[in-house]
């Protein structure tokens, strides 16, 4: 057996006899000569075990991969992809651009009628006739007989995109500040 097992196991020892016999414990009076002898064992084991550190090797901690993160679906996306498609250069989607044109007219209506407090019917008149909202270009967008403005149709041809967008856009504007003016949050063309 090592000498500091040995050591510690008498340590031990005294201490139960202490605990049962009184008179062990008055002997071993804890003057400073004791206290003293206590630390020196102390610093002894401490440069024990720093010494014994000393001769290890050093490793470092090699950490994983990091978790990577799932790709959540981002609300309206989809919405955002149509929107894209439909205003890009790209020939066609007709039925997609009419969808499209519907979906925000169920929207106009529903900000309408909170607007102006009045039933649906209502309006669906007020978005039919062009006079829901003071913005040509939105109540062009939702009317199918009312052209866009000239300089609509000017800047659409100048840039070489098609009125739809920026009718789309005023329209979705309208709606914003329809709502805006109600105190209510704008509301989302969802599916």
């Amino acid at each position: 057996m090592r000498p500091l097992a040995v050591v510690g196991i008498a340590a031990v020892a005294v201490g139960f006899v202490a605990v049962a016999n009184r008179g062990v414990a008055a002997a071993l009076d804890p003057s400073a000569v004791v206290v003293t002898l206590i630390g020196v064992l102390a610093v002894a084991q401490g440069i024990r075990y720093a010494n014994e550190r000393r001769g290890r090797d050093r490793r470092t901690a090699v950490p994983g991969e990091p978790e990577r993160r799932e790709l959540a679906t981002v609300p309206g996306e989809d919405l955002d992809e149509r929107i894209a498609r439909v205003i890009g250069a790209s020939r066609g989607g007709y039925a997609t651009r009419r969808e499209l044109r519907e979906r925000v007219r169920t929207v106009a209506v529903a900000a309408v009628a909170r607007d102006r407090n009045c039933s649906t019917a209502a309006a669906e008149r007020a978005v039919d006739a062009g006079d829901w909202t003071d913005d040509p270009t939105a109540a062009a967008f939702l009317d199918g007989d009312a052209s866009y403005p000239v300089r609509v149709r000017l800047r659409a041809a100048v840039r070489g995109r098609p009125r739809y967008g920026y009718g789309l856009s005023a329209a979705i504007d309208a709606i914003g500040r329809l709502d805006a003016d109600a105190g209510a949050d704008p509301p989302e063309a969802t599916q």
